[in-house]
């Protein structure tokens, strides 16, 4: 039977037939480079996942979403577990768990993790030093404190309490100071948030690549305010204007994108003015707009335009695809 390199499993029996074939036949365990476990209901018994973890001595990619997991658990689940060739953690434990796997781990160099689990005080990750890693996925509150001495490349913040809600011009620095290396960043705002532009103006000018995801504040009951900064569409051209290394931007809303949806006159209007037609903006080349997001009638669109060698310009914005009820791993 051929042997799978990337294994998915689901359910806490899945767990147990991977476990019991791979000790009949040790060769599905050594296979296996990218393992990734993500449960809807809390692990009953963390010893079976223990053991799978144990078999996969060529593990490159590891991915563990539990829920509900205590600490105590997630360390008996971790306790003693080594990868030599681990270079993808994605990871839903509290941040001292993760800090003491990657005592053991440091050649990491993507890493996604979920909420801190500390409420008073810094986070366990503070100051940790990561000589490889280059892709951070976590909390606004944590980022800046992990990436310090690190060769950060792309950062996406995420939200998951009031205290990851922090105003972006107040982590933008932080992130400066931390790494000069960043030009792909993926942030979490919130819709009323005026100055964030400004701030990775000011702060991040070499920016490659931005995704702007809106959310409002954990916990958060007020309905969504229908202002936004890129409602402006020619102001927001002259901002991105002066990200002149900005290649690709990305933007998901829970409002049209246009006063008609599916119009894509109003679409290629505001397109125009975002890439700047009179005055052309000097590298942006991809927009997508993930716009009525979390409503039946979202829609994701893809805009691009090339240049021309031979004719020295730019030619004009094309929609290159449009979908309905699009799912995450297509915002991109």
């Amino acid at each position: 039977r051929l042997l799978k390199s990337t294994v998915l499993l689901r359910t806490e029996r899945s767990i147990q037939v991977f476990l019991e074939n791979t000790r009949h036949n040790g060769a599905i365990g050594r296979a296996v480079k990218s393992f990734h476990v993500i449960l809807r209901v809390q692990l009953e018994q963390v010893t079976a996942l223990r053991d799978c973890l144990l078999c996969l001595c060529n593990l490159a990619d590891l991915q563990l979403v539990l829920p509900f997991l205590k600490p105590a658990r997630w360390g008996r689940l971790l306790h003693g577990v080594r990868f030599r060739q681990l270079d993808l953690l994605s990871i839903n434990a509290p941040h001292i768990v993760v800090t003491e796997f990657l005592e053991y781990h440091p050649a990491i160099a993507f890493l996604s993790i979920d909420a801190c689990g500390v409420i008073r005080g810094p986070c366990p990750l503070n100051g940790r030093i990561l000589p490889n890693l280059c892709d951070i996925s976590a909390p606004v509150g944590c980022i800046a404190r992990l990436i310090s001495n690190n060769p950060i490349s792309r950062v996406a913040t995420r939200q998951f309490s009031k205290a990851d809600s922090a105003p972006v011009c107040g982590l933008v620095p932080s992130l400066l100071m931390s790494t000069t290396d960043l030009t792909v960043l993926q942030l979490e705002v919130s819709p009323t948030d005026y100055t964030f532009l400004d701030s990775l103006v000011r702060y991040i000018p070499a920016l490659r690549a931005l995704k702007l995801t809106e959310v409002n504040a954990p916990g958060s009951v007020t309905p969504p305010s229908p202002r936004r900064c890129w409602r402006d569409a020619f102001l927001w051209g002259k901002k991105l204007r002066r990200l002149p290394h900005l290649h690709d931007f990305a933007l998901r809303t829970c409002l049209p994108f246009t006063q008609t949806p599916r119009n894509t006159d109003q679409e290629h209007a505001v397109i125009d003015l975002w890439g700047g037609w009179e005055m052309p903006h000097p590298s942006l080349r991809r927009v997508v707009v993930w716009y009525l997001y979390g409503m039946p009638q979202d829609r994701m669109v893809f805009w691009e335009r090339h240049w021309s060698l031979a004719e020295c310009r730019w030619h004009p914005w094309v929609k290159t695809c449009d979908m309905d009820h699009p799912d995450a791993s297509s915002f991109v």
